[in-house]
Order: structure tokens, then C-alpha cells, then sequence
């Protein structure tokens, strides 16, 4: 038959073995490919160019040929069910079709559901309005006992390492058109059920049948290379058939794209320590810019003491997972089989603030090897003055100057990264003879080591308070003049606490006295902020919106108090120390105050980094090469080069889907410690029966008031005085809110985390490491917080009367 003939016949019937190509619709393509993979699918043939009024003359033959008692008829358009537009409940679909006149009713339907205005007004919004032509499946129908559909990734999340399948009583259709609530249930890639939302007292489906049906969704989703949505029914006999397969179109990129492979499988890994650096999710340009630079530093002190042979390329000492930074604790303790006198304990306790017990010693080296190995490692240590002398010096030089063009100020940029990477592997020098003296204090106030008691790790962190001249505490110094300054002026109220951010910056710059004193914060501090070793984060005198806010409620607090909390560091009198201790205290002081300054060294040339990055951005904006300057973020270092050098339109939507990916990334939580690559924490209920929490004491005293959650500086800006904040960790950006709280709790961090060192600085009682304390907690609970024993105390929920 001629292709004229065919048309006035009204299409041609293609079996779904003889559908190549998605010409007949993404529904028919995708039953088709269905049948490719092995899946059972139920018999159906495709009208190709299917017409009103007009039916292929074998239609009858075809339509007895399925021998089912009744069809279904289903609409199959090309663009329908396709990666760009799903157009679901834009055509017709009919069910339970029995006999020739209600099939061709029903291919009419579908057909004419082309043309109403809904399709017309979905395809004008999704595929520029171009015209389609209808494609008809007729498909068997199966006498459900059970359907639904299956997303082989969650399409609220957008992870891809969970599948979601909901499921009802009878036809699927009864869900897909909202009428009845299905049961629902989450898998991993691995089969197991997270959790089941069921709408009766027993779940509809076995986990057998669960497990089956992940098992086809996965290898379907495999095959395709991509996410899919697919439809399903289980007859009465038990069988389980898959009725429609198509792109999910509203996922983000994987978020899963940049995770590492570990160097072994069951390392154990931490949020602790590097989430005080980068808090959350991280861009692209962050992790492999930031996230190599920190990986580089540590493999360098392993090299230096002979723990490693030579730095790795590949990630060893750090890990990412779901676009968040974790410590490869594992990969940190190769150092304890390399010398004497240290172990996973200890590796624990300096970066976790606590045992692990999963973290286990790898094989010891030979004693000899070990023993000139902790030679290297106290020659390491005690040179890091010097080193950092010396990098300091070169620091003063050291600048990146931006070309003409985006080529040029990338070479610039790359030429330079190897100074970052060594002004972190100083300043991890610089914090390891910091924590080397930490420890020998800890164990000198216990006289054990890694064995001290509640009580004596509270008496090592006073007697480690005692440390003054530290940079983040003369931060806070020149930060609390200012608010000073700025509370005593006649209309602080009216002109700065009350107005917006906006308004409340412009009244401080129009008194030349409070805008100086604002000027000479910024030439101090202003590299500084939250996450300020983020590559996308911009420090506070690149946006003061951060800074602003924070300064609004800490001048709030001293207009209702009267006054604010002065800096209270405790004297230590030598004459109450050992011999031992009078000697080793004044040089973990001066360490503590050289880490805090190669911190500040460190956050100093990221932000120059930054500064380069985004005029980078910019300039491909001017080139026509990225829609927006903040894009270039969403690329990786390596990336870069070839990108910049040849930019496409696939490389642009990439980052697009990266960018919508990282809203999604930055919602999930982690577990402290992970065996293998962390996987998000589900919803949980959190189970303290006696209502006491137990951490870590880290700035003494004991208060008691009403709780603040705050995992966000824009949460953090609702504190009232004397709060006592609750937060997964902090960094300097929350360092403002220290002079108008009155205690400070962690959910993770040890004694020398930055909310620790401020708390003391202000004699704050602090706890940190309480692990599960903002879900424990809520705002408007009140609670005793003892920073002298660790622990946090529920006196009365916020639901109680």
C-alpha cells in the first residue's frame, strides 16, 4: 500500500516489534523499547498517523488478533512522553474498550484530543507550538489486582539513588487522575525499603513485589541511560506487566555527578572538621577547586612524615557525596600506622571531638620505619613557624591579575592554583602543631592519653582559652566597638535596627564616623564571611547583606539590654601548674594564635581566588559565552580549559542542570560518621528517653534559657538576647550573633572548632558534638546547657503549656 493509500485509510498498523524510532510517539517508542529490554508488556499494536473518521482497513483483523476482552486506547503523539515535555493529561486515553465501534469512538477521541485548547496551549508553551501528528496505541488490557507507577529516581528530592513507587487497588488510571491516594514507598539502588506511606492498615504490595518491580524500573532506566517514569499492573494471578515508560523531564542534573570513588570501599568518613570550612552543599568549582586544595594539604604532611610515598592525584584524604565535602577519616589514619604513639583513637578524637568505633588502626609499618617517621613529624610541627613566616612573605607578593580576555584570565588562574594548595598544606601545618600541643595539654591535665574524663577535658579547654591575641577574638573586639558606636547614635533604633538591609547600610554610611569605622572593619575583616572557603559565597566586602543583618540584631540587643557581653577570657595563673604544664601552655597558646592566623591567611587568598573567578564569569558573559557571570561556578577546574576554549550549548545547559541540582543537594543531611560514601539521613524520630543530651564540653559554665534553632544565617537573625543558639556547626560568618546569645550548642565539632574558641572567648558555655541536638531540639524549648560537664538538659518542650 502507498503512502496515499495509507493515509486515506487513516494510518498504518505497526506491531511494537516493527517500531524503530519515536516517529509513532514516545508512548509507542517507549512500549517498544519495553519489549526490546525482555520486560513483559502487554500485546499492542500502533496506528501511525491515526485519523478521525478514517481507519486502516485491517484494523478489525489487528484489534481481534490481541484476543484480549477489552483494550485500552491511548494517544501517542510525537513530543508526547518525551525528554522535553511529558504532556501528561493532554490527550485522551480510553479504557476498557470491548468492541470495533467503541474502538474507532475511541481513536477518534484521541485524535480530537489533539486539537483542543489545553494541548494546543501545553504544546505553544513546551515545543514553540509546532503541529503534531496522532499516533494510537491499542494495548490489552490488564485486569489489575494492583497499579501504579514507578520513578527509578525521586522526583521531589531529585536523588537518584532512591526509587519511588506508588501504587493502588485496581487501574492504574484512578491514580494518575488524582482520585485515589496510593500507597507509597521509597527503595535503594540496592532494593532495600526506606519507607512506606501506607493509606490503609496493610501495605497493597509484598516486598517481593516491590523488589521486582525495582528490579525491572532499574534495568529499564539502565538500558535508556537516563531516569525513567513508568506505569505498571499486577493481574490476579500475581504477573507484573509495564505498561508505559518515559523520561522523567524535571530532574536537575545527578546529583551524585561529582561523587568520589574511594581508595577502599568500607572507609569511614566524617562531616566533622570540614563542614566548619565549607558548610553544605558546594559548587562544582568549589569541590574540585577548594575540595582538591584541602585533599592536597593533608596528603602533604603525610608525605612529609613518610606516611604516604607521594601525593595521589585522585582524592585519598577527603571524599564527595551528593555535592557535599566529607574527611576520609580512614584515609587520615594511615598516619597511625606510620608513627609511634598514635592511633585511630586519637585521629578520632582530634577530628571528630569522640571515639569512632567503626574507624579501626591499619597495619603498623616497621618499628624502625616508624620511629624516623615520628622524628619527620615532630620536625613538621615544630618548622611550621618558620614555614609560615616564610609563606607569609610570599604572600605579601603574591596577586592575580586578570587578562584582557577570558582565555587570559584563565591561564592567570590556573597558572596560580598551586598557591592555594600550598597555603593550605601551611596552614594544615600550622593546625597540626596546634593540635599536637592541644593533645599533649589534654593528656598532661589527665595523665593518660586519649583517656580523659568529662571533668578533665573541661579543665584543658580553660586552661587552652587562656590564649590572647587570637585573630578571630580581636575580630570580634573591633566588631563589637563598632556595634557600640553604632547603638550609641540618638536613632539607632529608626535608622538602623528597624529598616531593611538596604536602608539600614545607607543610614551607616551617612554618618562619616560610623561609615569610617565600617571601612576600617572591611580593610581588617572583610575577606571573611560564611562558607568564605566557597568559591561562589561572596566574603562581606564583596556583599555586607550578611554582615548588615548580623550587626542589626546585635545592636538590638545592646538598645534592649542596656549594654553587651563583654570578652571574657579567664586568666590562667601559672602557679596552679605543673612544672610540665607551666612549660608546654604558653606554646599551644602561641599555636592556637598561629592557626587562627594562617586561617585567616588561607580564607585571605581563597577570596582572591574568587574575586578572579567571578571576573573570569564575567568576562565569558561579555563573550557570549555564558548567560550569567555565576554560571562558571557550575564548572569544574578541569572543565574550564576546554570550555573556554570552545564553548557549546550542551557545556551551558550542563551547568544550568548542575545549578538547579545544588537547591536540592543543599537540603539533605548526613550522618556524622559514615562507613563507605554517606548516604542523606531519612526522617527520623529522635529517642532521648531521660531527656538529657551528652556532648562534648567545650567552653565552660552552665546556663539556662530558651532554645534557637538556626541551620541558617537568615534563621540565626531571629535570636533574641540570651537565646541559646542550637546549629549543625558554624563558621566566622556567624560570629556577629556570639555577643547576643547566651550559650551555644553543635551538632558536630571538638574543642578547637570555631564556635568553641569564640564561645570561650566570650565565656559562653559551649557543647559541641551532641550529634542530635537540632533534631532534638526545638525553637522556644527551654533547657539547661552545662558546658562544665557536656550536657544539655530539656526543662520544658515548646508544645507544653
Amino acid at each position: 500500500m502507498t503512502q496515499q493509500n495509507i493515509a486515506e485509510a487513516g494510518g498504518e498498523i505497526l506491531s511494537l516489534d516493527q517500531v524503530h524510532d519515536a516517529s509513532v510517539g514516545g508512548k509507542a517508542y517507549g512500549l517498544a523499547r519495553l519489549v526490546g529490554m525482555g520486560l513483559a508488556v502487554p500485546p499492542a499494536f500502533v496506528i501511525r498517523d491515526a485519523r478521525q473518521g478514517s481507519y486502516p482497513e485491517d484494523l478489525d483483523e489487528h484489534h481481534r488478533a490481541l484476543g484480549a476482552p477489552a483494550v485500552a486506547v491511548r494517544s501517542s503523539a510525537q513530543g508526547e512522553d518525551g525528554a522535553e515535555a511529558s504532556f501528561a493529561g493532554q490527550y485522551e486515553t480510553v479504557l476498557g474498550v470491548a468492541d470495533g465501534h467503541g474502538l474507532r469512538e475511541a481513536i477518534d477521541l484521541c485524535v480530537a484530543s489533539a486539537a483542543t485548547e489545553r494541548a494546543t496551549s501545553y504544546r505553544a508553551d513546551t515545543l514553540d507550538g509546532a503541529s503534531v501528528s496522532m499516533n494510537v496505541v491499542v494495548q490489552c488490557m490488564v485486569d489489575a489486582a494492583f497499579a501504579g507507577v514507578v520513578f527509578t529516581a525521586d522526583p521531589v528530592s531529585a536523588r537518584r539513588d532512591v526509587l519511588v513507587i506508588d501504587a493502588v487497588a485496581g487501574l492504574g488510571e484512578a491514580l494518575v487522575s488524582g482520585e485515589a491516594t496510593p500507597d507509597h514507598y521509597r527503595v535503594t539502588r540496592e532494593g532495600h525499603v526506606l519507607g512506606r506511606d501506607l493509606v490503609g492498615d496493610a501495605a497493597l504490595l509484598t516486598d517481593e513485589q516491590v523488589a521486582e518491580i525495582a528490579r525491572g524500573a532499574r534495568a529499564a532506566a539502565a538500558h535508556e541511560g537516563h531516569p525513567l517514569d513508568l506505569e505498571w499492573a499486577i493481574d490476579r494471578s500475581g504477573a507484573l506487566f509495564w505498561l508505559q515508560a518515559r523520561p522523567i523531564t524535571t530532574l536537575p542534573a545527578d546529583l551524585n555527578e561529582f561523587d568520589s570513588v574511594l581508595p577502599r570501599p568500607d572507609d569511614v568518613l566524617t562531616i566533622s572538621n570540614v563542614s566548619e570550612m565549607m558548610p553544605g552543599a558546594v559548587c562544582p568549582l568549589t569541590m574540585s577547586f577548594t575540595g582538591w586544595g584541602i585533599d592536597y594539604g593533608l596528603q602533604h604532611m603525610q608525605v612529609s612524615v613518610g606516611a604516604r610515598a607521594g601525593i595521589d592525584p585522585t582524592w585519598q584524604v577527603t571524599a564527595s557525596a551528593f555535592g557535599h565535602l566529607f574527611l576520609n577519616l580512614s584515609g587520615n589514619v594511615v598516619m597511625s600506622a606510620a608513627i609511634l604513639g598514635s592511633n585511630a583513637d586519637q585521629t578520632a578524637q582530634a577530628i571528630c571531638g569522640r571515639l569512632v568505633p567503626e574507624l579501626t588502626d591499619p597495619p603498623p609499618l616497621p618499628l624502625a620505619r616508624r620511629v624516623l617517621n615520628t622524628s619527620k613529624l615532630l620536625r613538621f610541627c615544630l618548622s611550621a613557624p618558620r614555614v609560615v613566616d616564610a609563606f607569609g612573605r610570599d604572600l605579601a607578593r603574591f596577586s592575580i591579575r586578570p587578562g584582557p580576555d577570558a582565555a587570559a584570565t584563565w591561564a592567570e588562574i590556573s597558572g596560580k592554583q598551586a598557591f592555594f594548595d600550598r597555603c593550605m598544606a601551611v596552614h594544615i601545618q600550622s593546625s597540626a602543631l596546634s593540635g599536637f600541643l592541644c593533645t599533649i595539654v589534654e593528656n598532661m591535665v589527665s595523665d593518660s592519653s586519649n583517656a580523659s574524663t568529662v571533668a578533665e577535658q573541661a579543665e584543658a579547654v580553660r586552661l587552652l582559652a587562656g590564649a590572647s591575641g587570637v585573630e578571630s577574638a580581636v575580630m570580634l573586639d573591633e566588631l563589637d566597638e563598632l556595634l557600640d558606636s553604632v547603638a550609641a547614635h540618638p536613632h539607632a533604633q529608626d535608622g538602623f535596627v528597624d529598616p531593611s538591609i538596604e536602608a539600614a547600610l545607607a543610614w551607616l554610611r551617612t554618618d562619616a564616623s560610623l561609615a569610617r569605622g565600617l571601612e576600617r572593619f572591611l580593610e581588617h575583616h572583610g575577606h571573611r564571611g560564611y562558607r568564605e572557603l566557597c568559591v561562589r559565597d561572596p566574603a562581606w566586602r564583596d556583599d555586607l547583606a550578611p554582615l548588615v543583618q548580623s550587626m542589626q540584631a546585635g545592636v538590638h540587643a545592646r538598645l534592649l539590654t542596656g549594654g553587651r557581653r563583654e570578652i571574657s577570657t579567664e586568666a590562667v595563673d601559672p602557679a596552679t601548674l605543673g612544672r610540665g604544664l607551666r612549660r608546654i601552655l604558653p606554646r599551644a597558646h602561641n599555636a592556637i594564635r598561629r592557626r587562627e592566623h594562617t586561617k585567616s591567611q588561607l580564607v585571605e587568598v581563597a577570596h582572591r581566588f574568587q574575586v578572579a573567578f567571578r571576573h573570569l564569569g564575567e568576562q565569558l558573559v561579555a563573550e557570549g559565552s555564558l548567560p550569567d557571570a555565576d554560571l562558571v561556578c557550575f564548572f569544574t577546574t578541569d572543565e574550564l580549559t576546554p570550555f573556554i576554549a570552545s564553548p557549546t550549548q550542551a557545556a551551558v545547559q550542563q551547568a544550568l542542570a548542575r545549578r538547579a541540582a545544588l537547591e536540592h543537594q543543599q537540603r539533605l543531611e548526613f550522618p556524622e560518621i559514615s562507613v563507605g560514601l554517606p548516604h542523606p539521613l531519612e526522617p527520623q524520630v529522635v529517642d532521648v528517653s531521660d531527656g538529657v543530651l551528652q556532648g562534648r564540653p567545650a567552653s565552660r559554665g552552665v546556663v539556662e534559657g530558651v532554645v534557637r534553632v538556626a541551620h541558617t544565617l537568615d534563621e540565626a537573625a531571629r535570636l533574641s538576647p540570651g537565646e541559646i543558639l542550637v546549629t549543625p556547626i558554624t563558621d566566622i560568618g556567624w560570629t556577629p550573633y556570639f555577643s547576643l546569645i547566651g550559650g551555644l550548642v553543635t551538632d558536630l565539632g571538638s574543642s578547637v572548632s570555631h564556635g568553641a574558641v569564640i564561645a570561650r572567648e566570650y565565656g559562653l558555655p559551649c557543647v559541641v558534638n551532641a550529634r542530635q541536638a537540632t533534631r532534638f531540639l526545638q525553637t522556644g524549648d527551654r533547657v539547661r546547657l552545662d558546658g562544665d560537664v557536656g550536657s544539655v538538659t530539656l526543662l520544658e518542650s515548646a508544645g507544653e503549656p
